[in-house]
């Protein structure tokens, strides 16, 4: 790793998974508080240019997500990633070895033995992953009437988060299409893939408007049930909605787990496949969390079961923030005009242990 590398890295430690925030006014400075840090970012107006993206990538396989979407606000995740699609679904696999233990002695009460890849394999090599890759990132947003891009600057993405970066876009208009461009670049400046997509923004507070809006829960990688992932994407993608929830057991751990890199394995495997990509460039997203996606089943923050083996709860709770479009707060409402306000609860983070004696 070159010095530049380096010195990303050392920043990266001090103020990790840093947002940008992009306003109206040409050229403006706006400082916008991040739960690591501040980070300053620079809005200017752009005319499109045409710039051949390197074989090399960086590209954006997991594709972009689109979130917290208000009347005026959104929130854009992109990643970068080392290859341009996952890797192949017949390739390794990992194995989970457990202590053995009596009949009497539930599975999740087992401990886990090791870890084992195959030989000279690690995760990123493991069948559907996608491993990240260093660079930075912006975001063009513009109105379908509109003929100039508002960009964000360049913003490094977070080798310590699984290689993903957020931006805060305000200044929005209710009720109004917008086209988004998301660009990459690799640490030396060459150009990598670009991805482009859509959302819209809500109706004011007092506007009867008509909402449309799907959800769903409970995806398992393996459940797949057409050659680009899910039918409900495609389903969903055909109401035309104006918003997705979400609401929780986005992938589940249990069984891989085992580490937090396998943890965020089990996120890459989920959002490249090619129809899920397509459905969150178009529609932007809530995301709940549950037990299934922060640690395993039934889990609450004090639990420490030997059937993770080195993942934590702590560690489900950041990798979930780092994975999905979030503000600070996993619970929270949103207002779709005159008709319709939402509530996403947190149903994890505060619970009592299960195994607490009842009491008043």
């Amino acid at each position: 790793m070159g010095n530049r590398g380096l010195a990303r890295l050392e920043e990266l430690q001090l103020r990790r998974n840093s947002w940008s925030s992009i306003g109206s006014t040409p050229m403006s400075q706006q400082l916008h508080f991040a739960q690591y840090g501040l980070t300053l970012a620079v809005l200017f107006f752009l005319a499109p240019t045409a710039v051949a993206a390197s074989k090399d990538g960086p590209f954006q396989a997991t594709g972009i997500k689109i979130g917290e979407v208000t009347d005026t606000s959104a929130i854009v995740w992109a990643r970068l990633t080392r290859r341009e699609t996952r890797n192949p679904s017949d390739g390794p696999v990992v194995r989970i070895q457990y202590q053995p233990t009596k009949p009497s002695i539930g599975r999740r009460a087992q401990e886990v033995q090791g870890v084992v890849f195959p030989e000279g394999a690690t995760v990123g090599d493991l069948r559907e992953a996608v491993p990240g890759a260093d660079g930075d990132v912006r975001v063009l947003v513009r109105s379908d009437e509109a003929t100039e891009w508002r960009a964000t600057n360049w913003q490094n993405v977070n080798p310590l988060g699984d290689f993903t970066s957020q931006f805060t876009i305000d200044a929005l208009k209710p009720v109004t299409h917008y086209q988004v461009r998301v660009e990459s670049r690799s640490p030396d400046g060459t150009p990598g893939a670009t991805l482009g997509g859509g959302f819209r923004t809500a109706p004011k507070a007092d506007d009867p408007h008509r909402v449309v809006f799907t959800a769903a829960t409970c995806f398992g990688n393996d459940d797949q049930d057409t050659p680009d992932g899910f039918k409900i994407y495609g389903s969903m993608t055909k109401l035309d909605p104006d918003f997705f929830v979400n609401l929780g057991d986005i992938v589940y751990y249990d069984e891989l787990a085992k580490t937090a890199e396998l943890a965020r394995y089990h996120w890459q495997r989920m959002y490249s496949w090619p129809g899920t990509v397509a459905f969150h460039r178009q529609v932007a997203s809530f995301f709940m969390k549950d037990d299934h996606d922060t640690l395993c089943n039934d889990c609450w923050p004090t639990m420490d079961t030997p059937f993770m083996h080195e993942f934590t709860f702590r560690q489900g709770q950041a990798i979930f923030r780092e994975q999905v479009p979030m503000e600070r707060l996993t619970y929270r409402t949103r207002r779709f005009g005159k008709d319709l306000q939402v509530w996403l609860v947190e149903g994890r983070d505060f619970r009592m242990p299960n195994d607490m004696p009842d009491g008043p």
